[in-house]
Order: structure tokens, then sequence, then C-alpha cells
């Protein structure tokens, strides 16, 4: 007879059996499921629930393998198990001022959002994966092929995509001998501002070589591949509702507002979160295009 109408994994089945009482103590004791309700055949835990079925007697018709596994029960039907997907948790991390703002997606859940004032405290947030917006990867030569590639990339905001320069231009202790080293040893000059990162560049720099969760991301870069579109200027108010509504349409609900962290961060650590997300999931791109390693590329 006919006992529960049971929706399995991708399947909807009718499980049949002569014994309705010995089957549906089966299924409770093996599966947990109670037959007679529209059930759902995930687990949070395969290998407990694979230990579990088999305790309880359960014929194995296939071992757990890519979070499934098959067995028969009783009455030989077959049934599956699959593991539930489980929410990643990831973080974003921006310069914010002299500090840095940090979010932490769980799934599309914001779990956390601070500010911290030294990386290696943002560095303590319980994630998978940490996309941070600095240059990681130091080059040996100038330009770097992965701000090359990001200004071209975000076309019109091009322009946020700073030149990362190479080691001993970043050592120098003063902008006047990075400009004269700069010259010296690639023909060109650097700017203020990528001299002006190179104490967080060559922090981040000495973290990611140890911490293999972190990888580059770029907000610019980041929010054109979450548009798909030219966007507006962050530093419009209509080119930060922009931003605020791609990331809710994403299905990330940002916070009004974070103590210390302006607007702008609070969204561009948020961004580089989803992006670090997609990381974690085999989604993300590099920047350049098949880049093979997690350090040298901007990860969009």
């Amino acid at each position: 007879m006919p006992i529960g109408e049971n929706a399995g994994v991708g399947e909807t089945r009718l499980v049949f059996a002569r014994d309705a009482a010995a089957a549906a103590r089966f299924y409770r004791e093996a599966f947990g499921i109670e037959l007679g309700q529209d059930v759902a055949f995930e687990v949070d835990d395969l290998e407990g629930a694979h230990a579990r079925a088999v305790e309880a007697g359960a014929e194995v018709v296939q071992e757990p393998e890519d979070g499934r596994a098959a067995y028969k029960d009783p009455e030989g039907n077959v049934v599956t198990l699959a593991e539930r997907p489980r929410a990643v948790r990831v973080a974003g991390v921006d310069m914010a001022g002299g500090g840095w703002a940090v979010v932490v997606l769980e799934g599309n859940l914001v779990a956390e959002a601070f500010r911290s004032e030294t990386f290696a405290e943002a560095l303590l947030v319980d994630a998978e994966v940490v996309a941070v917006d600095i240059p990681i990867g130091i080059p040996e030569s100038t330009p770097r092929p992965a701000d090359v590639e990001a200004r071209r990339f975000v076309g019109a905001r091009g322009s946020s995509v700073f030149p990362t320069a190479i080691r001993p231009v970043l050592e120098a202790p003063t902008y006047a001998e990075a400009r004269a080293l700069a010259v010296e040893l690639t023909g060109k000059s650097v700017s203020a501002p990528s001299y002006g990162l190179r104490h967080k560049i060559l922090e981040v720099d000495e973290h990611a070589a140890r911490d293999e969760r972190l990888i580059e991301v770029h907000p610019e870069v980041s929010f054109s591949e979450l548009a798909r579109r030219p966007l507006l200027s962050k530093h419009r108010t209509d080119g930060l509702a922009e931003r605020r509504a791609l990331l809710e349409e994403a299905g990330i609900e940002v916070p009004e507002a974070v103590p210390r962290i302006a607007e702008p961060d609070l969204l561009d650590a948020t961004i580089a979160a989803w992006s670090a997300a997609r990381y974690a999931r085999g989604e993300a791109l590099p920047l350049p295009e098949g880049h093979p390693k997690r350090i040298g590329a901007i990860w969009r």
C-alpha cells in the first residue's frame, strides 16, 4: 500500500509498503522522517546521516560522494539523501579613513558589519574567503596586468584603479625618493595616491603570503560585474543609491548605517564580500582573464 507521497531529490514518488507501521518506523529511525508528510530528503550532515542509516539497517546503494548518497529501505524503495547547501561565510574589507570597513556575509545575510583599526584585526573574522580592496601581488615591473585589465573593464571609472608600484618604490622612505626610483627603474614616475597606499599594500602583501583566504578585489570592478552596465560615480548621491539598489537586487540588504563607516566604504566592503562569495563558490573570474593563481589577479 502507498503510505506517503515524498518529494525526493529531483522527483516526487510514492513509497509502497506491505507493513506501513514497520516502514514508518524505519524511515523515522534511519532518516528522521515521518512518512505521510511532504518532505525533501535533504540533510545538514550527510556523513552523520549515512552512519545513522547504516546503523538502522539501510542497504547502501551509493556511498556518500559529492554531497549525495543512496540506500534501499526494507521494501526495496531507493532513498536518496542530498546534503543541504551550506551558507558560505565570507568577508569584504575596504579602507575606511585610517582604518578598515569589514562586512561579513553568511549566504546573502549581512552577519556582521564593523570598523577595525588594523588589518590584522579585520582578519580575525570567521570567514572562508576575505576579499580586500588592496593590491595583492607586488609586480616586478609595471604596469601590472591586473591593473591594466581592471581599468579597461570599468571603462569610465578607470581612474579609480591606481597603478601598483614595484617594491623598491613602495619601500622608499619619502615620496621624492620614490619618484626618483620609479623613473630610474621603470622609466615612469609614481603617483602620490599609489605611493600613499604603500604601508597598506606592504602589510596586506605580507598577510596574503601566509593566509590563503585573502584575495584582491576592486569595488568598481565588482559593481561593474554585478550591474553589467556603466555605473554612476559613487561620489554622487544617485551613484550611491544605484549601488545600494544593485546589492538589494542581488538579495543583500545593506545596513542603513554602521558606526564610523562612511556610506561609500560600507557599500564597497559589501560588494567586496559579494565577490568573496563568488570566489568561495568557484564562480569568480580573474582579471587578467585566465590568471591561474590566487595572487596577482583582481577577482570579480
